[in-house]
């Protein structure tokens, strides 16, 4: 009997479903167990249509996206509603996503930026219609509804979603790894003696070498292996686009102790190697991150 899917997409650019896709001919190995109830990526499906639908009457949701508007949260409670496995699909779902480094400013100043002071404004107002509602912060969503399965990347490879959606058919588990990229890169790698951080324009990544080792940052070594090291094996450093191993609540915290570690450096030189350290060391998980920080602090003050 098929298996009864709805797919949907919050605020993001749309690439995880791009991602499975992707699958081509593949698709056809999990297509015949599945019964698309809702997919607007793909066919004209409305929202009453989701919103009509049985509660726990879908075997397998995958949300895509966070919640950046007062919509997309009300989306994410009705697809928890209706189904009885819900998957955050994606970095964005799982961690709050590169939105999620607006959380650096509240929501006014971000509506000032966006409709008033940037750049190529010719006609500075805050509109008063046809605007959406918008959360004050991004939040990710495992923090805003349960969620069963935790399926990151951005996007996800086309090889993870089938190997999610493959285990979720056969009633099998899907637990992430614990191994990091740089257990996946073929690389070759040196003692860390890093005297000098530069940017990829900066010079020219030696092809065979550990990037990290030439003095690019290259996250790999604090990032999920389920990429199969996609990006260094390219000579391009890895951004740790699919958020930290999952002992690990801080991505942040556990590059800088690290880079500290491997570089001979003062810590004011290292400081002035990344003007822009929310940026660089949480490229998709600020939000998650973020949050464990407050948690952490609320945890020290008195009732």
């Amino acid at each position: 009997m098929a298996k009864r899917i709805a797919l949907t997409q919050l605020s993001s650019c749309w690439g995880c479903d791009q991602s499975l896709i992707d699958l081509h001919l593949r698709l056809l190995d999990v297509l015949p167990e599945l019964e698309i109830v809702y997919w607007p990526a793909v066919v004209d499906y409305k929202l009453h249509d989701l919103e009509n639908l049985p509660d726990n009457s879908i075997h397998i949701g995958l949300v895509e996206g966070s919640c950046r508007t007062k919509e997309d949260m009300h989306l994410l409670e009705i697809m928890r509603a209706k189904s009885k496995i819900l998957v955050a699909w994606g970095s964005c779902s799982v961690f709050g996503g590169v939105q999620g480094l607006a959380n650096q400013w509240d929501l006014k100043e971000l509506l000032e930026r966006k409709y008033m002071k940037a750049e190529t404004v010719t006609d500075p107002r805050i509109p008063k219609e046809n605007l959406s509602g918008f959360t004050e912060h991004i939040v990710p969503n495992p923090e805003l509804v349960e969620v069963d399965v935790l399926l990151p990347g951005c996007p996800p490879t086309s090889d993870n979603t089938l190997d999610a959606l493959t285990a979720l058919l056969t009633n099998k588990p899907f637990d992430l790894p614990a191994k990091t990229v740089c257990d996946q890169c073929p690389m070759e790698r040196e003692e860390k003696n890093i005297k000098q951080f530069k940017r990829t324009h900066e010079g020219k990544i030696e092809p065979g070498k550990c990037i990290l080792d030439q003095g690019y940052l290259c996250l790999g070594f604090a990032t999920i292996g389920l990429c199969g090291a996609q990006c260094p094996t390219v000579n391009t450093p890895c951004k740790g686009c699919f958020g930290p191993p999952p002992a690990v609540t801080d991505h942040g915290a556990k590059i800088i102790s690290a880079l500290g570690a491997v570089a001979d450096m003062d810590p004011e030189e290292l400081q002035n190697a990344f003007p822009d350290p929310i940026g660089s060391f949480y490229f998709t998980d600020y939000a998650s991150s973020y949050l464990s920080k407050m948690r952490g602090k609320n945890r020290g003050k008195k009732k």
